[in-house]
């Protein structure tokens, strides 16, 4: 069970690491269409949001409609996942996430993917992890490394059993959700997917040529989607079989983000799949990196100064093996003149070379497999005089610095194991998390009970990996929406032309949507289930002309919102074109 279900202390560091980049990647792609999706300038103010939210869609994003308000939780959010990245009160940067995450999910739902449901229940598992075990800031001020250090770095408990199987869920849940001819017998599902223009890529537009390939790749990734349990948890030829379900996988989701937009759903499918990163992998690197430059380095601090005692902590950390020596340069008769001379820590070098100040900073950064390009970079003269510069100052404020890090970086105890009631917590929520994917498979005609289902829509911990399936959609298509001004004049909306109106299909409908999320948005208005949100569209068309949009210009009067919905025929045939009018609206009705 521990060889199967445990998961290496290093391997969560490159899980916690990847984690919050994708979260900042996250961010970053919202903040795009921030006024757009969040504020009442946008397509769902927060009355039209309150009064179509189901009540378990909690979000605190809803106190306010203003663009700098929600610029500044989504800068607090950036915040929280920098300081997950560096592995700073980790536990508590998780919670954070997972809960600014959960707030702005449920802001605007319309915009959400398979990939945003996995890394928010991702984020929910990890709140019973140790992310901060190694790598870290917590880490390195760590009261108990010295007994650590040498010690297992494999780790076991209900919270790696439960995310592992977690991320396998979205593979095999998935595959059994394929039960349309597409993909069995047919094979056709890959086709249609390269198809829909509004998701391939240009490279998955000149793919689509080979037919007997999409078919071969249709099979291959409903057979390795099945399978993923039985690669990634056999008992039988443990490590080569997980590692080799591991790469095929990850190189499948490099396939998705190069043939089809789908935005971040490859990069954090990738992201849940490092934790199936084996210690002997690391084990393997160690070997590999721990040359003697490395190895032969030692650290000679002030030991009269509790923040440069810290500093080197995290230096080492970050860049050293963590058996490298960390001594006072008082104890240390030949380093001992130096220190004092130059007021400054100083570094052997693993040839005998004693370095000091800045100079010290960069051949520690050097010497670092991950951080050596800064050290070169900073290394260079204009650069190094300047650190140089900035380290006087550091120096000089020392007393201040210790009495600040005393408070933001304590030297603490690292807790691995979580409590029993954690424990307990995580066992039960595994196995009904377990129970709630059978629950979706389309033979099972049994619900949730009301009360769990209530439990799970307000955690977000419900799910269903419908992805593509029962079948990959086969139309899709373009938005024209033709408007006319107080003067007669003709607009065209959904691009903000004036002039004439064409049906015309767009070059590369990829680029005429622009973003994954507003492709995800326009695709559903069409539903019939969207239909109050297709309204909403309506109503921020006339608030963003009239109101934001054109100041002093003509106003708009009425406008149209027409799909042209193109539905992909097999063997190559032309695609067959509709026109459907979704709605008429007038900006001023009594006009």
């Amino acid at each position: 069970m521990r060889r199967i279900f445990g998961i290496d202390l290093r391997t969560l560091a490159l899980f916690r690491i990847a984690l919050g980049v994708t979260i900042l990647w996250d961010l970053i792609n919202r903040a795009q269409y921030l006024p757009f999706f969040y504020t009442d300038r946008g397509v769902m103010t927060r009355a039209q949001a309150i009064d179509w939210l189901a009540p378990e869609r909690l979000s605190f994003h809803l106190m306010s409609g203003q663009v700098w308000v929600q610029a500044a939780l989504l800068l607090i959010a950036g915040g929280i996942a920098v300081a997950l990245i560096a592995g700073w009160r980790t536990r508590l940067m998780t919670v954070l996430s997972w809960v600014f995450l959960l707030s702005l999910q449920n802001r605007n739902p319309i915009l959400l993917q398979g990939g945003d449901t996995l890394l928010l229940i991702l984020l929910f598992w990890s709140i019973f992890l140790p992310l901060g075990a190694r790598f870290s800031v917590d880490a390195a001020l760590d009261s108990s490394q010295h007994d650590r250090r040498a010690g297992d770095t494999g780790y076991f408990s209900a919270a790696t059993a439960a995310i592992l199987l977690q991320a396998s869920y979205v593979y095999f849940f998935g595959a059994l959700l394929k039960t349309s001819p597409e993909w069995l017998p047919d094979g056709t599902a890959v086709y249609y997917a390269l198809h829909l223009d509004s998701l391939a890529t240009t490279a998955g537009i000149w793919f689509r040529q080979f037919e007997a390939v999409l078919h071969g790749l249709t099979y291959y990734v409903w057979f390795l989607e099945l399978l993923t349990p039985l690669l990634l948890f056999s008992p039988v030829l443990h490590l080569p079989l997980r590692l080799t379900g591991q790469a095929l996988l990850i190189t499948m989701h490099i396939g998705f983000a190069l043939f089809l937009f789908i935005g971040l759903f490859p990069v954090i499918s990738i992201c849940s799949l490092l934790l199936f990163t084996p210690g002997a992998v690391w084990d393997w690197l160690a070997r590999r990196l721990d040359t003697e430059e490395r190895t032969g380095l030692a650290i000679y601090y002030d030991g009269d100064c509790t923040f440069c005692y810290k500093v080197c902590l995290i230096l080492r950390t970050f860049c050293l093996p963590a058996e490298t020596p960390i001594l006072r340069a008082q104890d240390d008769p030949e380093i001992r003149p130096l220190f004092e001379a130059e007021e400054s820590w100083v570094v052997r070098d693993f040839d005998g070379r004693l370095v000091t100040k800045w100079s010290a900073v960069n051949l520690v950064l050097r010497r670092s497999p991950i951080f050596w390009p800064i050290g070169r970079l900073l290394d260079l003269r204009p650069l190094l005089a300047v650190c140089d510069r900035l380290y006087r100052v550091i120096g000089n404020n020392r007393l201040t610095l210790g009495g600040i890090t005393a408070r933001a970086l304590p030297v603490r105890e690292l807790r691995l194991q979580a409590s029993r009631p954690a424990t307990a917590l995580v066992a039960a929520l595994t196995l009904t998390v377990f129970y709630w994917n059978v629950l979706t498979l389309p033979k099972v005609s049994y619900e949730a009970p009301d009360v769990l289902a209530k439990v799970f829509h307000t955690v977000r911990l419900a799910q269903t990996w419908n992805m593509f399936a029962p079948h990959p959609a086969r139309s899709d298509g373009w938005y024209v929406v033709p408007g006319a001004l107080d003067d007669g004049t003709e607009v065209e909306l959904f691009t903000d032309r004036r002039g004439r109106v064409s049906f015309d299909k767009p070059g590369h409908v990829v680029s005429y949507y622009g973003d994954y999320r507003m492709r995800k948005y326009f695709s559903r208005l069409p539903q019939d289930r969207y239909k109050s949100q297709l309204l909403n569209y309506a109503r921020h068309l006339c608030r963003k002309w009239n109101r934001y949009g054109h100041g002093g210009e003509r106003q708009l009067i009425r406008f149209q919102i027409y799909y042209m919905r193109e539905t992909t025929q097999l063997g190559y045939a032309p695609d067959t074109l509709v026109r459907l009018h979704l709605a008429n609206w007038r900006c001023f009705p009594d006009k």
